[in-house]
């Protein structure tokens, strides 16, 4: 078969893909399980809708392939997966960050981070986890690949890939979705804020001229107090009145934009939820502000 007539490393493209998505759909569960133990609800984990977290299955076969030769020295398995997974985390998060303008994890908090892409604890975490794939998990799933039938492996490569590639698309749209719908909804508060401060400045303008205006004795200032007073509740209740027309159009259009009732806007929820440490390069405060807005409205619907 076409799968097994291409190898690298001494490894099958057939095997290649059947433990990327093994390891793929298996680090997707320790995501979710993690994420449960430590917030108390389910998430579904990863950039991807289904199932699957392929950072983990790169980093898997990455590290079977790497290591291969040194399976007798637990040690230096220890040492060069936590530094292999390490820079792959690194490059992933900085390569994404630099695609989508979001950092997708934070490791700001702990201590000996770089930049929040990586921290020491994690990779000694990688480097444990590895120890356990390797000379633990890999055996057993290496066996369960050997009794499937090579038909059926086929399919399952070929079904899956084409559903990743199609899950794949519809993330990255919705990412930019997120992107632009922070824009639009940080320009609204730009807006409302700029015009309050523009009407705010012409109605003091304005009464400050009508007080000003000719008073030179105390008979004309107490005249002109009068028409500034008059003058200035005019003005007051014209800038209602537009101040008022105006903000509810821009909170009409804001409710709409974080009310994420279109069929698409369900992934870009998912991923502001699979991502509590998601942050915008962009318009960091307006995406904290509607991941709180979201968690209220999922609390209010709950309720």
């Amino acid at each position: 078969m076409f799968f097994e007539k291409i190898s690298f490393f001494g490894f099958s493209l057939y095997e290649m893909c059947l433990l990327f998505l093994i390891w793929s759909f298996l680090g997707w569960a320790i995501e979710v399980c993690a994420h449960a133990l430590k917030m108390g609800e389910y998430s579904n984990r990863g950039f991807l809708s289904m199932p699957i977290c392929p950072i983990y299955g790169v980093g898997v076969l990455m590290i079977t392939i790497a290591l291969e030769r040194f399976m007798d020295v637990p040690f230096a398995v220890f040492l060069m997966s936590s530094l292999i997974c390490t820079s792959f985390e690194l490059a992933v998060g900085v390569l994404m960050k630099l695609i989508f303008h979001n950092m997708w994890w934070d490791y700001s908090d702990e201590h000996f981070n770089f930049k929040g892409y990586i921290c020491l604890k994690v990779s000694i975490e990688w480097g444990l986890g590895c120890l356990i794939v390797e000379y633990c998990v890999e055996p057993w799933i290496e066996g369960f690949i050997g009794v499937i039938p090579r038909t059926v492996g086929v399919i399952v490569i070929i079904i899956m890939g084409i559903l990743i590639v199609i899950d794949c698309i519809n993330s990255v749209s919705a990412v930019y979705r997120l992107n632009l719908r922070l824009k639009e909804i940080s320009e609204i508060s730009q807006k409302m804020y700029d015009y309050s401060q523009k009407l705010g400045k012409s109605f003091a303008d304005k009464a400050l001229e009508a007080a000003d205006a000719g008073a030179e004795t105390a008979a004309d200032i107490y005249m002109a107090r009068e028409k500034a007073v008059e003058r200035a509740d005019i003005i007051k209740e014209e800038v209602s009145e537009k101040k008022d027309e105006l903000i509810d159009r821009l909170r009409a259009r804001y409710d709409a934009l974080t009310a994420f009732t279109d069929v698409k806007d369900k992934r870009v929820v998912r991923l502001i939820k699979a991502f509590p440490s998601l942050k915008s390069v962009d318009y960091g405060d307006t995406l904290e502000k509607l991941r709180t807005e979201l968690k209220e409205r999922i609390r209010r619907k709950g309720a």
